[in-house]
């Protein structure tokens, strides 16, 4: 009697576990889920971790798979970006900010980065703001509320978003930039105005939002815990109250060199990430650099101590842990076969917060990785070019929805 002939479409959930388990990148998750019904089904059975993310060109709406560099497009995100944040593109719209997510499709508004509460104004149009005095504390840990002024109000017509955060659907974060300040601002999806934490505008570089709580960390390397409150009339988020909790205080010859400082979270813990930007990497072209870990001088990391209040070295990454870094930051599970040797992935989005008005705009960058430490493994990427994007960073990671 003849044997009957199985279908591949059979595969046992089992080994399609096993086949998925060895195929990282989020494109080839996809294509196995095109194949059939049977397969699509598995792919939606089999718990995986997350995809490594897309290495997404600003300028010209090209993705690029990770780890292969395999070249990959979206209909409709075509057009540049300003920014990404986890799944979604951030683009500029005349009156708003459209956050895109090609994966799914789905579309959520902000404000533009220019409407904004402004300090002593109560209105409800561009340019309005909560009254500063309910922003901040008296306390040791706290910061004072500042008055309102006519340079806030000339610096918000001209800020530009250069970090942004979806914590939850009821809270969206951003650190903004105007008038060679940063400032960290609230809001909820829909909403047409930011809250502008007016009282701290110091050089915060980061930030995280880690256990349900919004982290800020500065130039210093200060980490700050911002308390959210909601406006029981409007239901619009504003921060409340900004303290410290790790006090640091370090900082750099700025003629020597510069940072590049993240917050990242990691296997349950909250890192901060140091990187140093020579004046030769600022001013010149960038890379996509890769290092093994903890690479001192170039990379340092370290582990949040809440219960001591101290920054605590990291001397190596887990197994199959890799840190991207960029204008949206984030751990990825990547086994050690899959690019030996390279666990922090750098771009080149120093250009954001270091010396804006030095940058030619059609200047390209090489994708391939050129380590100032040439100990260090390569990244085994193809040549990848970009421009940088009206003086900024020309690249972003783009995280695939779970």
């Amino acid at each position: 009697m003849a044997a009957t002939q199985q279908s591949w479409s059979d595969i046992p959930l089992e080994l399609a576990g096993l086949v998925l388990g060895r195929l990282p990148a989020h494109v080839d998750r996809v294509r196995i889920a095109a194949v059939c019904p049977q397969w699509r089904s598995a792919v939606l059975q089999v718990r995986l971790p997350p995809p490594p993310p897309l290495l997404a060109l600003k300028r010209g709406g090209t993705f690029y798979s990770m780890p292969r560099g395999e070249p990959l497009h979206f209909p409709g995100c075509e057009e540049r970006f300003a920014t990404v944040s986890g799944s979604w593109l951030v683009y500029h719209r005349l009156h708003c900010l459209l956050l895109v997510d090609p994966f799914t499709g789905a579309t959520m508004t902000l404000p533009a980065p220019s409407s904004v509460h402004l300090p002593g104004d109560g209105g409800d149009s561009k340019g309005g703001n909560d009254s500063a005095n309910d922003v901040g504390d008296d306390s040791e840990d706290g910061y004072d509320s500042m008055d309102g002024s006519d340079a806030l109000s000339v610096a918000a017509k001209y800020f530009e978003v250069i970090k942004l955060i979806v914590c939850s659907p009821d809270l969206v974060a951003a650190i903004l930039w105007s008038s060679e300040n940063n400032w960290i601002a609230v809001c909820r999806p829909g909403a047409s105005l930011w809250s502008v934490a007016w009282d701290h505008s110091l050089w915060i570089t980061d930030i995280a939002f880690y256990q349900g709580k919004l982290y800020a960390l500065d130039y210093g390397e200060d980490l700050l815990a911002l308390d959210i409150s909601v406006d029981d009339t409007i239901g619009n988020p504003r921060v409340a109250r900004i303290g410290q909790v790790i006090k640091i205080n370090h900082f750099d010859n700025p003629i020597t060199f510069k940072r590049m400082l993240y917050l990242v979270e990691s296997g349950g813990s909250l890192l901060l990430v140091r990187r140093r930007t020579f004046h030769s990497h600022v001013n010149g072209k960038g890379h996509i650099h890769t290092f093994a870990g903890q690479c001192e001088p170039d990379v340092a990391i370290f582990e949040a101590d809440f219960g001591q209040s101290q920054w605590s070295e990291v001397t190596s990454l887990e197994d199959d842990q890799a840190l991207f870094l960029g204008p949206c930051s984030r751990a990825v599970h990547m086994p050690k076969g899959d690019l030996p040797g390279n666990r922090v992935w750098f771009l080149d989005d120093y250009k954001d917060f270091h010396l804006y008005d030095e940058y030619d705009e059609d200047s390209s960058c090489s994708g391939t990785s050129g380590m100032a430490n040439h100990r260090m493994p390569f990244c085994p990427l193809p040549m990848i070019s970009w421009g940088s994007y009206q003086g900024h960073a020309g690249a972003a990671w783009l995280f695939p929805s779970n």
